[in-house]
């Protein structure tokens, strides 16, 4: 029975690991075509109890896992590849974008003439005038190819395969899920251009505009210059350009998917690991800060105001952590140099000074989330594409195994499940004492829980409430893997994950699966133009999608535990 709790967990973690992912880029902002609207309580209406029973909802893991990974395949970009048969070549003009500075037009690049003049013979080696950036994914329902969601799921698919790669494998998807890593990772590394001394000339972060993609409802097939005034710009992040908060999570993405693909393609995953330290130092380099104010950060990537990003200090820790698991990989004995130069890049506190209170000022990436040692952080937050602290933690506290980083790390996981919040002690004694596994004693007066939904769905926010639902779970199953030979209840996140997948899956008061293609009670209108194939550019035609965009999760229920299930409901 304990060898099956394992599997079973495994199983469950990979599952939510791609779920979690394919949502990052699912859950769509606001596209062309009017705003959905409220919806009065009055005006929602359930499916009759007596209708259905919770008993007749098919669970099943790894079914969900391959239906999952085929999101994927609808999203790529370019080159028609993958497994679903009724996508086509697209946007192959992203293959030929003018190397030069874009106009009012937005044909070109973000980069100035100067910039290009001066290093022609690195970004146009073939001297054709243009850059190549075909391939990649489109994001959510839309067709850009956008820096910050796309490495977010990049790197978060890349780290469960990574942590549950034997699931993959016995359920038959590794396969495919190295398809997809490829992906994205063959486009990252396309788009990226090095000196001569290997350091990072240019980088492609984003291919497309926003504000001009989103104006067209029309499935990628059909989207280009070959039938629409269309432009598809490509933003380069220079010393000029900076975009420190991409280029650090697309270095994360790398550092994760050379650890996956090192033992069988180690050629390819080298290319990988090069990119992913020239990416993280050209990253440091040029990450700039208001001196007054941290929380400033003055070196963000360009989104149009569609992923805008907070700062950059979370990437930077995400590329940091899975850089120096990656050195320690090759070789053992620069453990020592590693950690001090991306483990305290992370953690570094200033000693010599010390508050009033009697902290210590985070000097490191940190200080963004805590300003000194006599302050902890309560996560309330969770992984997801702006947001990776929860990541940070899950891989940060086995490696400085420190009360801290295992109290940010549960409490996170503690809040979304509900499950009793462990005591660490005093805060100003933690943050640097070593950890051991439930040596706390539990705070029963506890209150700071997520809410959840009438049928008990944590709900963090209503809009994509499903994705920020998953990827809770993924953090409470890693952190039931570590703990799965230690801790006295090792199990105790796992049952809450398992609950609220099922929720997914069919077992709540909509009897809907939210993954799309799952039953016939499942939800069939995800806001996403190329399954439902418009010709017109209108959502509401046809009023049924013309593909089924199997594996794809939908925003999710709202507080209430109600969904409406239309195309233009973009929430």
């Amino acid at each position: 029975m304990k060898h099956r709790s394992k599997l079973l967990k495994a199983a469950l973690c990979v599952c939510l690991s791609a779920m979690m992912s394919c949502t990052a880029i699912l859950s769509a902002f606001a596209t062309a075509g009017e705003d959905p609207g409220t919806v009065d309580d009055e005006d929602k209406i359930f499916p009759d109890p007596d209708s259905f029973s919770y008993d007749d909802v098919e669970v099943d893991f790894a079914r969900g896992l391959q239906y999952l990974l085929h999101f994927y395949d609808a999203n790529k970009c370019g080159v028609r590849t993958g497994r679903i048969e009724w996508r086509a070549d697209c946007h192959m003009e992203d293959a030929h974008i003018p190397l030069k500075q874009y106009g009012e037009d937005y044909k070109g690049v973000n980069v100035s003439d100067e910039f290009i003049a001066e290093n022609i013979d690195i970004l146009d080696p073939d001297g054709d005038g243009c850059i190549d950036c075909e391939g990649g994914m489109h994001d959510a329902g839309d067709h850009v190819k956008f820096g910050l969601p796309g490495s977010y799921a990049a790197s978060t698919l890349g780290w469960g395969y990574y942590e549950f790669r034997e699931a993959y494998e016995k359920t038959g998807n590794a396969e495919h899920m190295e398809e997809i890593l490829h992906a994205f990772c063959d486009h990252y590394l396309k788009g990226l251009y090095y000196n001569e001394d290997g350091s990072v000339c240019a980088f492609v972060y984003q291919v497309g505009e926003g504000n001009i993609d989103h104006n067209y409802w029309l499935c990628p097939d059909l989207q280009g210059e070959h039938l629409l005034d269309f432009a598809r710009p490509a933003y380069l992040a220079t010393v000029d350009t900076p975009a420190s908060d991409m280029c650090a999570g697309v270095a994360a993405a790398l550092a994760i998917n050379y650890l996956n693909f090192k033992d069988t393609e180690p050629e390819y995953a080298a290319e990988c690991l090069k990119g992913a330290y020239a990416l993280y130092e050209f990253a440091v380099e040029t990450h700039e800060e208001d001196p007054e104010d941290c929380a400033t950060v003055l070196s963000l990537g360009y989104d149009g105001g569609f992923y805008d990003s907070s700062y950059d200090y979370d990437e930077l820790s995400w590329a940091a952590v899975w850089l120096y698991i990656c050195t320690v990989d090759q070789d053992e004995t620069k453990k020592d140099e590693a950690y001090e130069k991306y483990i305290e890049a992370i953690i570094k506190v200033d000693e010599t000074v010390t508050f009033d209170n009697g902290g210590h000022p985070y000097t490191g990436y940190f200080k963004r989330i805590m300003k000194d040692t006599n302050n902890c952080w309560n996560n309330i937050w969770v992984h997801c594409w702006d947001t990776v602290w929860g990541g940070v933690f899950a891989k940060l506290a086995p490696i400085t195994n420190i009360e801290r980083d295992w109290y940010i790390f549960r409490w996170n996981c503690e809040f979304w499940s509900g499950i009793t919040h462990l005591d660490p002690g005093l805060v100003d004694t933690i943050w640097n004492q070593p950890f051991e596994w439930d040596t706390q004693p539990e705070k029963p007066e506890a209150t700071d829980y997520l809410k959840t939904t009438p049928a008990g769905f944590s709900m963090l926010n209503e809009y994509g409430s499903a994705r920020y639902n998953t990827a809770g779970q993924l953090c409470c199953l890693v952190y039931s893997k570590y703990s799965q030979e230690k801790a006295q209840d090792p199990l105790r996140f796992a049952e809450w994950s398992k609950s609220q997948m099922e929720y997914i899956m069919g077992k709540n008061p909509m009897n809907r699966p939210y993954i799309v293609g799952w039953s016939p009670t499942a939800a069939s209108h995800p806001h996403h133009r190329a399954s439902h194939g418009s010709k017109t550019l209108d959502m509401d035609k046809p009023a049924d999608q013309v593909h089924v965009l199997w594996g794809a999760l939908v925003g999710g229920p709202d507080a209430g535990d109600w969904h409406r299930d239309i195309t233009k409901d973009y929430v």
